[in-house]
């Protein structure tokens, strides 16, 4: 009872109480955040810079302060784990020339020209300066992953952002690394920078590269069948990496995570999805409350002091090295003039530039190195105004430059089974087509067939995330149930914000459902029931033939919306084409002149001449009219 009662009193806080509250106040500000759809780095740094010791000090960040070297360098670990996990190689790849400049030139640039300001402002000595601008080139993927998510970019240049802000962490993390040993040893050559950096990079590749492999076999053996097995298995190999590829060359393992995660996601390794969802849930976890304990154990007396000359170099760092580093990147590629300006304006710091810091600051301080507070309190100054400032003003430069949007076009098709394919091919004539099902065998025909196909639960978020939905301009969704689709569809739109959703509903769902469906601002799918069973049956049994049929000029459909249309038992519209561009048929497409019509159908249904969808009936005109 004395220990309990004692552990109420701040004075007697213990290591264990303070990372529960840390916790506890991190978790707190990710539902608020979440909720209220801003940062939540903000509410982190907020709360840990409160509630520390130089703040109301119920946070006793001190207590956990030996630790605190162990646990930035584990959460650093998965968190650059996790991000090669979820690096979109082939965007990468479409997007190379930029992404490579940018990691290249960009760390570099900002070393250079950030170094030489904070001297001359601030009066950094010139290692430790040079050391300040390798460390505010790293970049912020747990901020740009947010915005890019909510405001919906467009494909090359959201690829672009997040590639950078993943692969940039391990290039300015490993310069940051030299500039630290130079700083440390003062009589570095640059001869021997040069090689140092080399030598990290070999170490980090090949550790990864091979540790990378040696998982994806042991995840694909008997060996680890149970998902706990498999999640623990990855979790010890990680760290077990990042220890070895360390203690071959100092920081190494940062690299190694990155290159073990991108090698790992392009082996067939069977429940991967859930692996990253674990990943992406604990990296999430060790992000929030690396920055509340990090923010918690700043001196706020030391950032008021720098306040002038850290919001002055923030101002340089985005308005004179940002756009020259995008500048020389983008030469000759496929971006716009106005991508370029918007990446130019695009460059927040993040979790890894603060704990990477912090980490560098604690062994500046062990070495008695002079301002090393001063180091600090001028990059989380960077951090936070940058965060603020970019999340804050990412819309409304979007809206200035006019950016465009996830792509228009791209088609998310959600169940449906062999009809569901049957439908993407018809669309995929002009548009770029993607499918997610819980049905392995139409899945495994849509991926020979060359499609990008899924095979997983809709309503679980991870497989939204697994299929890009921030570049899916347009989901049809056509599972067997209407309460099942509508459910999808206010994941689609809560959550991953899709601007066009259509929805398959079974005979008088639509009046069940219509305040559901007004709320999500859906559309009826095909314009009329859909029995998913009948037609699946129909499919499975290869009953069902392919046709089109065209509007004449003098046809009774044309002015005629798809729903007051009467579409002829066994006859399932599945595109409109108009002027070489697909549709999608639902309710409120109106028919003109020239659409052609493709529909699915029972053979019987296609004898020549006969009407397969006919203009509304007398009496239909006359309801309409009294209406």
């Amino acid at each position: 009872m004395a220990a309990s009662s004692l552990a109420m009193f701040p004075d007697a806080m213990t290591p264990t109480s303070t990372f529960i509250i840390a916790v506890v106040i991190a978790t707190t500000a990710q539902v608020l955040a979440n909720r209220y759809r801003f940062p939540p780095i903000l509410l982190w740094l907020t709360a840990g810079m409160v509630l520390g010791p130089f703040g109301l000090h119920a946070l006793h960040v001190e207590t956990i302060e030996p630790a605190l070297h162990t646990l930035i360098e584990l959460g650093l670990a998965i968190i650059l784990f996790e991000g090669g996990l979820n690096l979109n190689l082939k965007a990468l790849r479409e997007n190379g020339w930029v992404v490579g400049n940018l990691v290249l030139i960009g760390p570099i640039l900002t070393m250079f020209i950030g170094g030489s300001a904070a001297h001359f402002i601030a009066g950094m000595d010139w290692p430790l300066a040079l050391l300040f601008g390798a460390l505010v080139s790293v970049g912020g993927p747990t901020v740009i992953l947010p915005i890019v998510r909510q405001m919906r970019l467009g494909r090359n240049i959201s690829h672009v952002l997040t590639a950078e802000a993943m692969l940039i962490d391990v290039i300015g993390a490993i310069l940051a690394i030299v500039m630290l040993q130079v700083a440390l040893t003062l009589d570095m050559s640059a001869s021997g920078i040069a090689q140092d950096i080399l030598y990290k990079v070999a170490v980090g590749v090949a550790i990864g590269l091979a540790g990378g492999r040696l998982l994806g076999w042991l995840l694909g053996s008997h060996w680890a069948k149970d998902f706990e097995i498999r999640t623990v298995l990855t979790l010890t190999s990680a760290w077990g990496l990042f220890l070895v590829a360390d203690s071959i060359s100092e920081q190494a393992g940062l690299l190694t995570m990155l290159m073990m995660g991108a090698t790992l996601q392009r082996m067939e390794v069977h429940d991967i999805q859930r692996l990253k969802h674990f990943k992406g849930s604990l990296s999430m976890l060790l992000i929030s409350v690396l920055f509340v304990l990090l923010a918690a154990n700043m001196d706020l007396s030391v950032l008021y002091d720098y306040l002038w000359q850290g919001l002055l170099l923030c101002v340089i760092l985005a308005v004179v090295v940002r756009p020259m580093i995008v500048l020389l990147s983008t030469l000759g590629s496929r971006l716009s003039f106005n991508e370029s300006l918007f990446l130019a304006g695009m460059a927040p710091r993040g979790v890894v530039a603060a704990a990477i810091t912090s980490l560098f600051v604690l062994i500046l301080q062990q070495n008695n190195y002079p301002q090393a507070e001063m180091l600090l309190a001028m990059v989380y100054i960077i951090i936070i105004v940058s965060v603020l400032g970019y999340s804050l003003f990412a819309s409304r430069l979007k809206e200035i430059l006019q950016i465009e949007g996830g792509d228009e076009r791209s088609v998310l098709i959600i169940g449906g089974g062999q009809i569901g394919a049957e439908l993407g091919r018809a669309l995929g004539e002009d548009r770029e087509v993607r499918f997610l099902d819980l049905n392995s065998e139409v899945i495994g025909g849509l991926k020979r067939s060359g499609y990008s196909a899924i095979c997983g639960n809709a309503l679980d978020p991870l497989y939204w995330e697994i299929c890009h939905a921030e570049e899916i301009g347009c989901a049809l969704i056509m599972t067997g149930s209407s309460d099942h689709n509508l459910l999808i569809a206010r994941l689609a739109h809560e959550q991953f914000h899709i601007p066009e959703i259509y929805v398959a509903l079974q005979e008088e769902d639509e009046v069940k459902h219509a305040s559901m469906i007004h709320q999500l601002q859906v559309r009826r799918l095909f314009a009329k029931p859909y029995n998913y069973t009948y037609w699946h049956d129909q499919a499975y049994r290869k009953r069902l033939a392919y046709e089109s049929r065209y509007i004449e000029p003098d046809s009774l459909l044309i002015g005629v919306r798809m729903t007051d249309a009467r579409i002829q038992h066994g006859v399932q519209p599945v595109a409109v084409v108009r002027e070489d561009m697909t549709l999608v048929p639902h309710d409120d497409l109106i028919f003109s002149a020239g659409d052609e019509i493709k529909v699915l159908m029972r053979p019987e249904r296609s004898q020549e001449n006969q009407a397969l969808i006919l203009p509304p009936s007398s009496r239909q005109i006359e309801q309409q009219t009294s209406q």
